[in-house]
This record gives structure tokens, sequence and C-alpha cells, in this order.
């Protein structure tokens, strides 16, 4: 039996940003479906790293992140040279399966009403999926970097084949650094290393897809071939052992432009524009971009549609642009190990405070558009 469900917004994909609009727009009092093909908890591949001016989302939405721990400096290591810098507020470690899942619940106590299934179509006004459909004034894109609807809508970057890189991550146990996040460099790569919740570490690395010809997706394989090219990462991977009994890896992690509305989809979190990992920034964004986006769906269910969804590209543009460009030519130079430590080498003293507020928004702002 199918069964059709009217609501004023239907949200596709329940990670950081897709729950956080739902949450937002249904205590707007719109009615919300949250659609997402899993079940919560569930793990997915992310760094894990929860920057502070994500933090007043999370405290607007009474979120408790206890048991995840304070992160308040970052340790960026070349071969021979390192560069420390701390945060001005503190960030948070926390898991995917922590995060998402409480974000989700936070939605549908909210009123959102969740839907596990996978969507099969979407437009600007439905939503199909298997043994059903939902009909919707707006229709919000949250599925992620990569999605077979990216494809169904003709947008530009998935044809792309040269700016194509691979994500992986596994948890671990061990001896690390505690409250800070390490950024380690290999040749057309980087690693994160941070704790998560649990005493875990997670160890996410991204790779241009011409490093993994003749590795089949045998990350193990792949994992071994870096510790042996970079010492620094032998060293670290020495104070760990697996938690987990294989790696997460990613789709195509495509840097290219995309744009914020789609054929009148609003598109939120990665499915808007992505943001290197290196940055720390990823889930702080996506969350962002809902608080964004909510404003201009409202403006949107209130008759003005067009404006509204000018209004959120060009909006989303200014804001998140500027960011996703300034983590690319961060990304360049620390995927290249012996650039990174000549710049390493010049040490200059306030790089981390400019990097910091080149990809990070500012904490008072993220809050007064809560209000």
């Amino acid at each position: 039996m199918t069964t059709t469900l009217d609501v004023d917004v239907a949200v596709v994909g329940a990670g950081p940003a897709g729950s956080t609009l739902a949450a937002l727009l249904a205590r707007r009092g719109f009615s919300v479906a949250l659609i997402d093909r899993d079940a919560f908890p569930r793990d997915k591949l992310c760094g894990e790293f929860l920057s502070y001016d994500a933090l007043p989302i999370v405290e607007a939405l009474n979120v408790d992140l206890n048991g995840a721990p304070e992160i308040t400096s970052c340790r960026v290591v070349g071969r021979n040279r390192t560069y420390a810098f701390d945060f001005p507020h503190p960030a948070r470690g926390v898991s995917r399966m922590f995060l998402d899942a409480a974000l989700h619940r936070r939605a549908s106590d909210t009123g959102a009403q969740a839907i596990t299934a996978t969507a099969t179509a979407v437009s600007r006004d439905s939503v199909t999926f298997d043994g059903g459909a939902v009909r919707a004034r707006v229709v919000a894109g949250a599925w992620g970097r990569w999605g077979r609807f990216d494809q169904q809508l003709g947008r530009a970057f998935v044809r792309d084949r040269s700016h194509r890189n691979f994500g992986f991550k596994r948890h671990y146990r061990g001896n690390g650094a505690k409250g800070v996040i390490e950024l380690y460099s290999f040749a057309h790569g980087y690693l994160g290393v941070n704790d998560v919740e649990g005493g875990i570490t997670n160890i996410c690395g991204l790779v241009h897809a011409s490093r993994l010809q003749g590795h089949k997706g045998r990350w193990d394989a792949f994992v071994e071939t870096i510790r042996t090219e970079e010492r620094p990462l032998e060293s670290m991977y020495a104070r760990y052992a697996p938690a987990q009994d294989g790696f997460l890896s990613s789709e195509p992690v495509i840097f290219r432009a995309r744009s914020a509305v789609e054929e009148g989809i609003f598109m939120i979190g990665d499915a808007s524009g992505v943001i290197d990992p290196l940055t720390g920034n990823g889930m702080a964004m996506a969350m962002q971009s809902a608080v964004v986006a909510a404003s201009f769906i409202s403006d949107a269910l209130a008759g003005d549609r067009d404006r509204a969804e000018d209004g959120y590209r060009n909006r989303h543009t200014e804001i998140f642009g500027p960011r996703i460009a300034w983590s690319r030519r961060a990304a360049f130079l620390l995927s290249r190990p012996g650039l990174l430590d000549a710049a390493l080498h010049i040490h200059p003293r306030h790089a981390g405070e400019f990097f910091l507020r080149k990809t990070r928004a500012d904490r008072d702002a993220i809050a007064r558009m809560l209000r």
C-alpha cells in the first residue's frame, strides 16, 4: 500500500545539516518530514571534530554533548617540524554515531516526522520512496557530498574526473595527545587525528584518487604505504591499536562549486558545498548552512519563492564561498610534505589565528541568526 504524506517541508538526509534544519523549522511551527535511509545511531565517515563555531547551534537545540572531550588546540605535524596553536574557544571531539543520533532525536522531539526509507526520486515539491511519497511545499537536499540525486539533477560537479578524492577513517585506542587535533601530511593527502567520546581516537584521512591505483579498496595496504613514506605517520600509528574491524570509506569527494539551490530544491550541508576536512569545520558548516537556509525556507513558505531561492544562493555564497576557497589553499600545502616543511620553517607567528579567521564563522553572528 502506498502512503502519501503532505507537509510544509521535506528534508532528504538526516545528518548534521538535515536534522538541524528539521529541528529549526519544526520549532517554528512548520510540518516537517525528515527522510533518511538509515536508522540511528549509525556510523559515518567523518573527521568527527565539532568546531567551536557550531556550539551555539548545539546549545540552542539543547543537544547534550556530555562525554564528548574538549579540544583546545591544533598541532600541524610535518616531516621535521611542527606548528601548534590554540583555539579561541574549546571545540569538541564527537563521533557521528553520537552526534547524528542526538540531532535526529532532537528533530523528532521538536515535532519533525522521521521516516526511515530510501528516497528514489526528488523534485521541488515531492520525495518518493519505496512504499510512499511526501508532498511538500519546499524540499531540502541534505544527502551529503555525493548522491544519486546529484546525477538525477544533472549537477555539473558529478562529471568532474580530475578533482576526485576519497576519504577513509577508523577508530583506535591508544596513547595520543589529549585535547589536541593533529594534522599529518603525506603526498596528495592528509590525516586528522582527535579523540571522541568513550576513550576512542578517530583517525580520518583524505587522498586524491590518483594515489589509490593498485590498492583496489584495500585501505590497510594504503595506510601501510604512507606509514613507510612518512616517519611522523609511522610514529603516530604505532601509538594506537584498531578499535574497529575495518575502515569506512567515502564516495568521491569533489571540491568543485555547486549551487545552493538546484531545480527549486534548497541544498544544505555538503550537498551545497564541500569544505576540506583538514579545516575541522565540515560539521559546523553543515549545521550553519541549515541555520541560514531556515530563514529563506520560511520566506519561501510565506509566498515569495523566487526571491527566497535567490536570496539563499547569494547568502550561501557570501558566507561559505571564501571559507571553502581558503580551505583549498590550506589543503594544497598540507598534501605536499616538502612544501609543508618549508612553510613550517618560516613559522609565521599568527598563521593559526589567520587560518581560523578565514575558515570559521563568528560565534556571536551564529547566535544572532538563531534568535
